[in-house]
């Protein structure tokens, strides 16, 4: 059984992790395909992927690792960073990248139907960008503490 919860805790960082640092690619590339209509595509692309990659990767990940903390008996300093580092992703991806994605989605619609684009929708991708960047590199030092296990305390 653990080793069943080993393989789904790396699948689902894999499956994360691979979503938080391709998304902000990919929606940039598809935005740079066209008009206001491929940037509300590339825009309605992205919370697919959220809902189908990031959303069950997250929780899976949290799942399994508690699953496996308990099973094993696990503690040690590089652990409870982790977790708190975790936890502290969940909030800034909630709180930040999701609102500057909602705002994104809205602003990229609406130039859809009128086919102008307002000034303001670059600096909600830019902003979304920038944030959906910052919470996967949290995602990479959990990630490296980890595989490192290093003696903190």
């Amino acid at each position: 059984m653990e080793w069943l919860m080993k393989v789904l805790h790396v699948l689902a960082v894999v499956v994360l992790l691979g979503n938080l640092l391709m998304a902000p690619f990919w929606r940039k590339r598809l935005a740079a395909l066209g008009g206001a209509q491929a940037r509300a595509a590339a825009n309605r692309s992205v919370r697919v992927a959220d809902l189908i990659f990031t959303l069950p990767g997250w929780v899976v990940v949290l799942a399994t690792g508690i699953m496996l903390i308990i099973y094993r008996g696990m503690q040690g300093g590089w652990l409870h960073l982790s977790l708190l580092l975790f936890l502290g992703w969940l909030v800034l991806w909630h709180v930040f990248v999701l609102r500057a994605r909602k705002d994104m989605i809205a602003q990229a619609e609406a130039a859809a139907g009128s086919e102008q684009a307002p000034t303001d929708q670059d600096e909600f991708a830019r902003q979304w960008q920038q944030w959906s960047y910052l919470t996967a590199g949290i995602v990479v030092l959990i990630l490296l503490l980890m595989v490192t296990k290093p003696q903190l305390w």
